[in-house]
């Protein structure tokens, strides 16, 4: 059958008007002229009317010039065609959003994207689809859309590439991450790679930013040139290089490509006639299982980079236990600051006792946090927590005064307290950040304690790392009576001579020493050296975590002073204490 034939009836003006109804804003009239077709082919859109044949395919009633010379039929007119039948529309998806439309009879009009391949470049169409009323018949008009798309296409590109390097920026790295190609397994097969320039803003201090950004255009070069064949390099901060690394051979190519580009780095760059050293940390990170997203992979792999610097390794490998114990590190950072605000910490008071003759001479008061959701949390956790993020002054001062208020208290309630001394640790950070006399000062006026009943406790690394300021502190403190003990002693690297300057009154010997000197002859020696030292330099000593009846004795003998520990008692609510005092 020739379906030319199929439309003997020849395009009427009343159809032309219908056509243009559809095309033109409602509102405009349009005038009636001898040849609408003229109208119909002056617009600049492709417009074509199909209608249902008989054998239900669907030909071509109406269309203008303007398709017809898309379609490459200007000579030939689309009418009478199928549309199945017009290359042109063969191409993409455009007969499959058609039929949908025509099958789909509640949809009077539909709007889509439509692309069309050809050599040598694409072209990109807007459609759309009009049900008629004039004999079940569809409206297609089509515009040319293809400068808009490439125009938006070059303007996506250039924001998805970094100006200075060429390489693709973070948000093209991610989305590389996030493409389809990165689905499923493939996805699970690939590690993320960020290397971080160390101290690259010293060069930008130094010489200038300018010769910054020509180092670093510099560096993108040699590492591109040394990335295996479908690994993805990115500039993905400001001195941060990322990429994606097809893990072809496992896990060890990874590591591989690090090596690469530490390789990369290890020869001189020149920048202003100088010759510079860059080197950089790196941190991996491996999907470790389906649904981890382009950013926490990132996230991952900077985080193992933070971890790396911390721990002064060049290359570290992102383990997902790391995570949780910062993101736990995180939280109780928040809630510690929040406990302390809210009053919510408690001391617990630990008995030292009179080796000689058993009796309590002092307590030293611990820092305890029960959590009302985690409960009780270990004084080893959040302590150092306390000092990494500056936390420790408020809560060492709030555990000076509670301390100091509460002997005093004892003091006046409890006959047998009043030889008792209570001894309180400082930080180092505080010694360093904090006016630890003032503190120490009101401490011992808001209570009414006098100097002589406190003890205050350094570590010995804090006694050290500035010896001076250190000096003019503690001479301050003897100055208010208040004794000074140097903590965990044995354990740093204290010389005689600080000793012999610093107004030490107490070394206290460390559990870990404490615990073996029975059956470790090198423990013994440390203990012994220390009590020898501690009675040539007319110090005391405490020997910390005794727990056996023969430490005791045996310590005893050596010389030491005082012992404290669970042999004696745990450490005690302040509640509990007044009993254990009475029956001591």
């Amino acid at each position: 059958m020739d379906h030319r034939k199929a439309a003997q009836t020849p395009v009427t003006s009343v159809r032309v008007r219908e056509t243009l109804r559809h095309i033109a804003p409602s509102r405009v009239a349009l005038p009636l002229v001898a040849d609408p077709q003229m109208i119909l082919n002056a617009l600049p859109l492709g417009v074509v009317i199909a209608q249902p044949a008989a054998d239900g395919r669907w030909i071509v009633a109406a269309s203008n010039q303007l398709f017809d010379r898309w379609s490459s039929l200007e000579e030939a007119s689309a009418l009478g065609l199928p549309l199945e039948m017009i290359a042109f529309l063969e191409q993409g998806d455009f007969l499959k959003l058609f039929t949908r439309f025509a099958e789909d009879d509640g949809s009077q009009v539909a709007d889509y994207r439509w692309s069309v391949d050809e050599s040598p470049r694409a072209r990109h169409f807007a459609i759309r689809f009009v049900r008629m009323a004039d004999r079940g018949r569809i409206q297609i008009t089509l515009r040319d859309c293809t400068t808009e798309v490439e125009t938006e296409h070059g303007l996506r590109n250039e924001m998805l590439r970094d100006a200075l390097t060429g390489l693709p920026n973070r948000i093209a790295f991610s989305e590389r991450l996030d493409g389809p190609e990165a689905d499923g397994q493939a996805m699970l097969e690939t590690a993320i790679l960020v290397a971080d320039l160390d101290r690259f803003s010293r060069i930008n201090d130094s010489l200038g930013h300018l010769a910054g950004d020509e180092l670093l255009a510099t560096i993108a070069r040699r590492l591109l040139s040394a990335m295996r064949e479908g690994d993805v390099l990115a500039r993905i901060g400001g001195d941060v290089f990322g990429v994606i690394v097809r893990l072809t051979d496992g896990p060890g190519d990874a590591l591989n490509v690090a090596s690469l580009i530490q390789e990369a780095l290890s020869h001189p760059f020149r920048v202003n006639g100088r010759e510079l050293i860059v080197r950089a940390t790196i941190g991996i990170a491996t999907p470790h299982a389906d649904g981890v997203s382009s950013e926490e992979l990132i996230g991952n792999a900077e985080f193992a980079v933070t971890r790396a610097k911390r721990q002064g390794r060049r290359v570290e490998i992102y383990h997902p236990a790391d995570a949780t114990a910062a993101r736990r590190r995180f939280t109780l950072e928040t809630e510690l600051r929040q406990a302390i605000e809210r009053d919510e910490l408690t001391l617990s008071y630990q008995p030292m006792i009179e080796l000689k003759t058993g009796r309590i001479r002092a307590v030293e008061a611990l820092a305890r946090w029960n959590h009302p959701e985690r409960g009780p949390i270990s004084p080893s956790e959040f302590i150092p927590l306390a000092e990494e993020t500056g936390l420790i002054l408020p809560l060492g001062r709030w555990a000076l005064n509670t301390a100091c208020q509460q002997l005093a208290e004892w003091h006046r309630t409890i006959s047998a307290a009043s030889r008792i001394q209570m001894s309180v640790n400082v930080s180092g950070i505080q010694l360093a950040r904090d006016d630890v006399v003032e503190a120490v000062r009101e401490a011992l006026a808001g209570s009414g304690l006098p100097g002589e009943h406190l003890k205050i406790e350094l570590t010995e690394s804090a006694i050290i790392d500035n010896p001076e300021r250190t000096k003019r502190v503690l001479e301050a403190l003897k100055g208010l009576d208040a004794q000074i003990a140097m903590d965990d002693f044995g354990t740093g690297y204290s010389s005689l001579a600080y000793l012999q300057r610093l107004p030490i009154d107490v070394l206290k010997v460390d559990h870990s020493f404490v615990k073996g000197m029975l059956e470790e002859e090198d423990s013994f020696e440390i203990v012994n050296a220390i009590i020898s030292l501690a009675r040539s330099l007319m110090m005391d000593t405490v020997a910390e975590g005794i727990e056996r009846p023969e430490q005791a004795a045996r310590l005893r003998t050596m010389g030491c002073v005082y012992g404290q520990g669970y042999l004696y008692a745990r450490p005690l609510s302040a509640a509990d204490f007044p009993a254990y005092l009475e029956n001591c």
